[in-house]
């Protein structure tokens, strides 16, 4: 029997909603955690418990009894969590950043807890668990995770726990269930889709479902404060682009249901301008990725192009919108 490997010390727990606990195997389980316990036989191959909702605070411990095993998990917080997750502007490191060095901070209130990667090239792996924001691995951390949830701890002093589940180059598709495009009335051809779908070196996680399968459900059901999304760059086929909204709009049901909440709140980031792709394509799917604020509950879109650059697709300044992103999530 064993713990989800989301659950290591140094963890934060969203505030105001249900602590889950969750774990494989079957026989006899008791967890504990500020001051409160439950036991229970789990007769089956998961098993999950959860608490009520707690206000911020900490550091708490976290003990699981196994009948073989004990397990005691230390420096636990309830705070602000967060899942940031898309492409490569999600992905982009903030040493690759014009942000100052300044701006990288150890903090022992802001901690990273990473999803694995098909691509192996991240500094941190799920195998890590929660790491804390030290001033000489920041650099390393997704450039918009790390100002924007720095930003909230300085703000709020409390704790913020950032997920992070990103993969360069990924389409929507792959980060929605198998079949869920289809359901949607969605068939479109291979010359209606962005080469970003068939390039040799993305095929492996570009297929319909392998992210969400990969990276995605890894951090359900866990529950988290809020998610922000940024992705786009590659569904910027005109074809595609017509049919995002529809795509982008279950993907929130998707994580909505994922995480139990339908009402978690969603920020979309809007792809920002790039002066090789001034076409129809990309400008539509920009005004997709606007428009969903309007048409599903609890969604808000925050503008980049005014304060990115347009001759990368990958602009170097984040620390700008990361501020913008940050008063979003302040004011939620």
């Amino acid at each position: 029997m064993k713990l989800d490997s989301i659950f290591t010390s140094n963890m934060v727990f969203a505030a105001g909603k249900p602590i889950r606990i969750y774990g494989e195997g079957s026989g006899l389980v008791e967890i504990s955690f500020a001051g409160k316990s439950t036991s229970f036989y789990s007769d089956g191959d998961i098993w999950l418990v959860e608490f009520e909702p707690m206000e911020y605070g900490g550091p708490f411990e976290l003990k699981a009894v196994f009948e073989n095993e004990t397990v005691v998990l230390n420096d636990i917080y309830v705070g602000d969590v967060y899942l940031f997750a898309g492409q490569s502007n999600m992905m982009f490191k903030l040493q690759e950043s014009t942000a100052p060095e300044s701006m990288y901070e150890t903090n022992d209130m802001l901690r990273l807890f990473s999803t694995d990667r098909i691509e192996k090239s991240d500094r941190f792996t799920s195998k890590d668990g929660w790491v804390k924001s030290k001033k000489d691995e920041v650099g390393y951390w997704s450039a918009i995770a790390y100002l924007t949830a720095n930003e909230v701890v300085k703000t709020k002093n409390v704790a913020v726990g950032v997920i992070s589940a990103h993969q360069g180059a990924s389409v929507i598709e792959s980060w929605l269930p198998e079949g869920v495009p289809a359901s949607l009335g969605i068939s479109l051809a291979d010359n209606e889709k962005h080469i970003d779908h068939f390039y040799e070196e993305f095929k492996e996680w570009n297929q319909d479902g392998k992210l969400y399968s990969y990276a995605l459900a890894q951090v359900f059901p866990f529950a988290v404060s809020g998610v922000v999304w940024y992705q786009g760059e590659s569904d910027t086929t005109i074809e595609e682009a017509n049919v995002y909204d529809k795509e982008l709009s279950a993907f929130i049901d998707v994580v909505r249901e994922g995480f139990f909440d339908s009402e978690l709140p969603f920020i979309v980031i809007q792809i920002a301008d790039f002066d090789n792709r001034t076409d129809e394509a990309w400008k539509l799917l920009q005004q997709k990725q606007y428009d969903i604020q309007f048409n599903v509950p609890n969604v808000k879109t925050v503008i980049s192009s005014d304060v990115c650059e347009s001759d990368n697709i990958h602009p170097a300044t984040k620390h700008k919108l990361a501020n913008r992103v940050a008063q979003v999530l302040l004011g939620l």
